[in-house]
């Protein structure tokens, strides 16, 4: 008797010390592609969210998936081939308000952080008359950005040529071989250009702060039945900026592969602008930036006139989030 209870006894104590098999097994990731459209210091924190495993921290492993132009991004998302995308305000407005199922759940970047690099020569708005201006597409936030930096030196489009040359390796290598006059660029290519003997005309952080550049978007479906999975989207990018905010040399080292950078000054002011100026401590997508997409829209999409900014956006999970504390943790 006392041989079979020591018996029961040493498998309690040995049951007791044992993990519960829950915690032995390794959690099982959910599958999540993630689409982008450009490579820039916006892209930079998802990157650096994927190398560095934070999204599995939430339970996705990540994919993410280049496709170019916001345009056609748009049209990945509602037909279901990624699932969650990083793309211009601008384009994914006009995709929404055409009844695209399409719908901002957050934003990276509520600015526009957008530069018209000229050549040397050109000093003055007068000098810019008659020359060309590269841009990456008719409709694309760089588009967008043109607009603004023409009109803050009291100039209508009519009056230089815009051509779409596609992503910025197309349009440096245009301003080296000096087939265009000036591009729309952004930090560190704008800096890059600027060692090159180029300068800054008109910066849009000074004068269109507002305006959104860069957002989340999925579809009402997939929100729908996906719920968690967006909401965890969210906790990782948000983890993912803060960690790229905060691990300057780590970070700088992934922003320099990723963008094919040389690591120097250009790089350095990158990174500083960005963390300072242009990314979020809570990835909010903005509703006054959407009102001034809406308005800019109308003249293109006439739709866009009769859409709200509060139509367009799904702000559930964020809100969810907020209330948890979960951004006031990442501080």
């Amino acid at each position: 008797m006392f041989r079979l209870m020591s018996f029961a006894l040493l498998c309690l104590v040995a049951l007791a010390g044992a993990e519960p098999a829950s915690a032995q097994a390794p959690q099982k990731l959910v599958p999540l592609r993630v689409a982008y459209d450009g490579y820039s210091m916006t892209t930079a924190p998802m990157n650096y969210a994927v190398e560095k495993g934070i999204f599995k921290k939430y339970g996705l492993d990540v994919t993410l998936v280049y496709i170019d132009g916001g345009t056609t991004l748009s049209g990945a998302v509602v037909g279901g081939s990624v699932n969650i995308a990083q793309n211009g305000y601008a384009p994914a407005a006009a995709a929404a308000v055409q009844g695209a199922d399409m719908v901002f759940i957050g934003g990276i970047s509520n600015q526009l952080p957008f530069q018209l690099v000229v050549k040397g020569a050109i000093k003055s708005a007068a000098d810019l008359k008659g020359k060309k201006i590269a841009i990456s597409r008719y409709g694309a936030t760089s588009d967008v950005a043109a607009t603004y930096t023409l009109k803050s030196l009291g100039l209508k489009r009519t009056d230089v040529t815009i051509l779409q040359l596609g992503g910025e390796g197309t349009r440096t290598a245009a301003m080296l071989s000096g087939q265009i006059d000036a591009s729309l660029e952004q930090y560190p290519r704008t800096g890059e250009l600027e060692e090159k003997g180029f300068h800054v005309l008109a910066d849009c952080l000074q004068i269109a702060s507002d305006y959104p550049n860069t957002s989340y978007v999925s579809s009402r479906a997939f929100i729908a039945k996906n719920p968690d999975v967006v909401k965890h989207f969210l906790m990782g990018i948000s983890d993912g900026i803060h960690e790229f905010r905060t691990h300057k040399e780590e970070a700088l080292k992934s922003a320099a592969a990723f963008l094919k950078s040389k690591p120097g000054p250009a790089l350095d002011k990158a990174y500083d602008i960005f963390t300072t100026k242009v990314y979020p401590v809570v990835p909010r997508p903005s509703i006054k930036g959407i009102a001034l997409v809406l308005d800019e829209l109308k003249t293109r999409v006439p739709n866009a006139a009769r859409m709200k900014p509060e139509q367009l956006v799904d702000t559930g999970p964020i809100d969810a989030l907020e209330k948890e504390g979960f951004f006031a943790k990442l501080n």
